[in-house]
């Protein structure tokens, strides 16, 4: 299950992704992100995404249902890398590293 804290934010990105041909992959995250872990076990873990610091990213936090609620199982980042990043070599203004020079989100945890 997918929780968006901030729509604004969130619908900027999407058209920023319009806007640079990027939406199939965005979606194609978010899809990965709304059902991970599940193995056909619809909502059994819950991912709330909210603003990060790092241009058309989000950090995130996974939950995992309980028999009491979702227990907090652990943060992340989905992270936009770009020229601006040179593809993730840890710099500013994303301060994250990939292995191999990256362009576009990428889910850092």
């Amino acid at each position: 299950m997918l929780v968006i804290e901030n729509m604004e934010h969130f619908k900027n990105v999407v058209r920023f992704a319009k806007k640079t041909n990027q939406l199939d992959s965005l979606k194609s995250k978010l899809l990965y992100l709304h059902t991970y872990a599940e193995h056909g076990d619809k909502g059994k873990t819950r991912c709330v995404l909210y603003k990060d610091f790092a241009p058309q990213s989000f950090a995130f936090t996974m939950t995992i249902r309980k028999d009491d609620g979702y227990e907090h199982w652990f943060h992340g980042g989905f992270i936009y890398h770009g020229t601006h990043d040179n593809g993730g070599d840890g710099g500013a203004p994303t301060f994250s590293v990939n292995l191999t020079p990256e362009f576009g989100w990428s889910i850092h945890t």
